[in-house]
Parts: C-alpha cells; structure tokens; sequence
C-alpha cells in the first residue's frame, strides 16, 4: 500500500497528541479504543480526522479501509521512534510547527462554521446583484506573482501600456490572458476571486482595468474588453445560491479572522530576528 510522506507526517502528528505516554514513545490521544497496534491506541476522533484528510465519509463500507491506513502509520511512527526521530532536532521542530499549523486551522473552521449565512442573506444578495448576473463579460486576466511587481504593473498599464504585451510578458498563467466565453457572476469559483473581488470586476465598464486582486492564485489584474446582457431576468438556481451562501461565508470568516488578527497582533509581543536565520 502507498501512502505519502505527506501523509505519514500527518500521522505521526496525530498520535502526537494527547497526554498518557505510551511504551512506543507516542503520547496517545483521547476517546473511545477502536482498535490498538501493539500498545498504540487508534480512537473515535482519530478514524474521523483521517477520513476527513481522505475526504471520505467514515461508513460501514469504507472503515476497514481507513483503519488499515491508521495501521500503516501507526507502524510506521512507532518504527519511526525506536529509531530515535524524537530525539532528530528537526522532527521535533517539525512537530512543534504542525502542532501550532493544526491548532490554527481548527479555529479557522470553527469560525467559518459559525460565519454561515441566512437565507434570507443570500435572497438579498442576489436581489441586489441580479442584473449582474445576467450580465457576462468578455474578459482579459493577467496573474502576478508578487504585490509590489503587480502594482507596478497596474500603473504601466493606467499610463497607457498594452495589456496583452504586458500580460504576454509577464503573466504565471498566459493561458487565461484572454478568459474564454462571457463569464456571468459565479466565475470566482475558478478563478479565486471574493465576493468583493468579482464585484469590483462586474462594476467595470468596457476598457476599464480593475485595481489589483489578491487571491489564493496570486494577485490578478483584469480589463473587461466587452460586456453584453444574456439573460434580461436571471433567477437564482441552486448553484447560484450555493456560490453566494460560500462566497458570504468566505466573506464573514475573513473579517472576523482579520479583526482577530488585528487584536491579537496588538496584545502580543513579538520580537523577530532574521538575521539570525543561516548563521
């Protein structure tokens, strides 16, 4: 059976948690016993966090299956210490990071849980955006790899620079230079942008540029080369109102996860040395 390095980290972090020592050298987590590999324990809670890293849902069908990977790592973590990895400085520093990257997304989804809209939210959205989309926009997209680099680029491009030689030239993906079709609203799905994003590009008359777009896919610049009416009355369907219940979703999380940020940050003391990096 493969299973990737990835994977095995996961693994070995997982069986990292908890409080009572085990003889294998791993602190065993809590919940109730499914199973045990020599004297490592496998748990409720453990079978679903790996089968939510598999993305399956822990049935009658696939839970041998998920308890067999649980198995192979569990081995492959307890052979991991009788060959001293714990005692490796870079296990550990490995561990301690992944301990603190867990924890981090935990709270994230907890707050994204808790960022779910109305629906009476996502009817008003769309009550309020209707004609936009109905509307689709025939589209050129360039992909910056760094912020500064990108407002430069939006300056060059204000100041009269071709927008296909500049994207030709410097965009990471020149294959969506020109975006095919007339998009409508919902194009942020494939392209990364927010709510907020695609509202900036669908407010564009033809010949306009947007401001620089930060998203998960680098940061975008895009000029609305046409935009033409497809449908005079659109009504929302259900992947409509799937996309704007993510999208406010997505919305929501950010500004509480900033204005956490933002406190946090104030409170905290912080002191970093990058000179001390290499020496």
């Amino acid at each position: 059976m493969k299973i990737s390095g990835k994977y095995l980290l996961a693994g070995v972090f997982i069986f990292t948690l908890g409080c009572n020592q085990a003889p294998a050298g791993l602190e065993q987590p809590k919940g109730k016993v499914v199973g045990t590999v020599n004297n490592d324990r496998l748990t409720v809670p453990q079978v679903d966090y790996a089968a939510e890293q598999l993305r399956a849902e822990v049935n009658q069908q696939n839970l041998p299956k998920i308890l067999d990977r649980m198995v192979t790592v569990s081995l492959l973590a307890q052979e991991a210490v009788r060959r001293g990895m714990l005692k490796d400085e870079k296990v550990l520093s490995g561990l301690a990071w992944m301990e603190r990257m867990y924890l981090a997304s935990e709270l994230a989804g907890q707050i994204a849980e808790s960022a779910e809209p109305a629906p009476g939210e996502v009817l008003e959205y769309f009550q309020q955006h209707k004609s936009e989309f109905g509307t689709g926009l025939k589209m050129q997209l360039m992909v910056l790899p760094e912020s500064g680099y990108a407002e430069q680029t939006l300056a060059e491009l204000k100041a009269g620079a071709d927008f296909v030689r500049l994207a030709r030239e410097r965009s990471m993906d020149t294959s969506v230079i020109n975006v095919p079709g007339y998009p409508t609203r919902g194009v942020a799905l494939s392209l990364g942008w927010s709510l907020t994003d695609e509202e900036k590009v669908f407010s564009l008359k033809p010949g306009e540029i947007s401001p620089v777009l930060t998203t998960q896919m680098g940061y975008q610049i895009v000029k609305v080369v046409e935009k033409k009416t497809l449908n005079e009355n659109p009504t929302m369907n259900e992947m409509i109102q799937m996309y704007i219940s993510e999208g406010l979703k997505e919305q929501r999380r950010r500004q509480v996860l900033d204005s956490l940020l933002t406190s946090l940050r104030s409170r905290a003391k912080v002191v970093l040395k990058p000179e001390e990096y290499g020496r």
